[in-house]
């Protein structure tokens, strides 16, 4: 987990563009953001700042669509970190990304059922294809200017062969059907939440009003953490029990 986290930080410091920050008094109020001015002065990016202030927002948007609307993916943090690599690679070329990857890993996983070998093993020999695939890829691309080179790294096909281990995985333990479900929720949340900071507006704000995107987090996830209601996606499934 720390290590995901870390790779996270990492990769979205290349994606938020530089802000100057105004100096000000501290009046209480504007704590987050007197320290804000006082790291940077020290040296510490602003990138990694915004960077801070970002994922609990779009983990909170994961958070209202799980227990509001009822659409879930893999988890809280799989779908931030998606939301981060699509971020890096646009939307396009990481939802083209992970359909490479995926097919490459059920081709391989289906020759190598006949070999016999445990889980572990043929998973290697998966990512050693999956590897060689996304360097052809990325050959090939240089060549026929299919999406920027430049902007795909290890840390965007790092999180997309996370997300295939976890459908892989969903499969083998529940069902196929599971797994679609819960990779097609992942997605869907990972590209609202790349939609959403990619907004330059969004961005300006929370990084000049770091107090207040604290505060507007907590609120909306002990609004959301208090949430007894039915989820709006399970209404149909339970029309018939509800009154009227």
């Amino acid at each position: 987990m720390k290590k995901n986290i870390f790779l996270i930080l990492t990769l979205i410091s290349f994606c938020l563009p530089t802000k100057v920050l105004a100096m000000e008094n501290w009046n209480g109020f504007n704590t987050i953001r007197t320290i804000e001015n006082l790291v940077v002065e020290r040296g510490v990016s602003q990138e990694t700042i915004a960077l801070l202030l970002l994922l609990p927002l779009v983990a909170t948007l994961v958070s209202v669509f799980h227990y509001v609307l009822g659409w879930s993916g893999y988890g809280i943090f799989m779908p931030t970190m998606i939301a981060v690599t699509l971020l890096a690679t646009g939307i396009p070329g990481g939802l083209f990304l992970f359909g490479v990857i995926l097919l490459v890993s059920l081709l391989c996983n289906k020759i190598l059922k006949k070999f016999k070998l445990h889980f572990w093993p043929a998973r290697s020999i998966n990512l050693m294809f999956i590897s060689i695939t996304v360097f052809v890829l990325m050959a090939v691309s240089s060549y026929l200017n299919l999406f920027d080179i430049k902007r795909i790294t290890i840390f965007p096909v790092l999180f997309m062969i996370l997300l295939v281990e976890e459908f892989v995985r969903t499969q083998l333990v529940r069902s196929r059907t599971e797994a679609n479900k819960l990779t097609l929720g992942t997605l869907f949340l990972a590209i609202l939440g790349a939609v959403v900071m990619s907004f330059g507006q969004i961005k300006d704000w929370v990084f000049l009003n770091p107090d207040l995107t604290i505060l507007l987090v907590i609120v909306i996830n002990i609004v959301v953490g208090n949430y007894k209601g039915i989820r709006l996606t399970e209404i149909k499934r339970f029309k018939k029990a509800i009154r009227k």
